[in-house]
């Protein structure tokens, strides 16, 4: 009986110390922003479209809206102009993405702070979306490209 109340008791001290350290994941996040987003795609050769500028009904919704398609890819930058609008988008970006999900699949899924994530490799098919206070960032893209993508992925976040 003591051995167990031991344990317990550095069960108990470990998770006490890893929230008192400030346990990064549980952290908030630094907004997502469309300077970076920029920088990273045009350094690696996209060219990034402006859809906010050719929609000009968009602008109640969005205060940017950038876009870089390829042949396998398509990355979309949406910052929107309240924080309700960008939960929302990202639920409608979840549920479409598997939705198209296959008979075999693995996804990742975080929900904390200020921001939520979601993504799914599946038939192929690698697709991810990531909201941070107003802002999302979302790609599909042929699984084959995934490393690039999470490269990319990580410059830009």
């Amino acid at each position: 009986m003591k051995i167990r109340n031991m344990v317990i008791l550095a069960v108990l001290a470990a998770v006490v110390l890893v929230f008192l350290s400030g346990c990064d994941m549980c952290a908030p996040r630094e907004p997502l922003n469309a300077d970076v987003f920029l920088e990273v795609m045009e350094s690696e050769g996209y060219e990034v479209i402006d859809v906010l500028y050719e929609n000009e009904g968009m602008a109640e919704a969005f205060n940017t809206f950038l876009v870089v398609i390829g042949e396998d890819y398509r990355f979309e930058f949406a910052e929107f102009a309240a924080e309700e609008y960008a939960i929302t988008a990202f639920a409608s970006a979840q549920a479409y993405i598997e939705s198209a999900r296959g008979a075999t699949r693995s996804y990742r899924q975080v929900n904390l702070a200020n921001y939520s994530l979601f993504e799914q490799t599946s038939a192929g098919a690698f697709a991810y979306v990531y909201r941070v206070d107003n802002a999302i960032l979302r790609v599909n893209s042929d699984v084959e490209y995934s490393p690039h993508v999470r490269t990319l992925l990580d410059r830009i976040r």
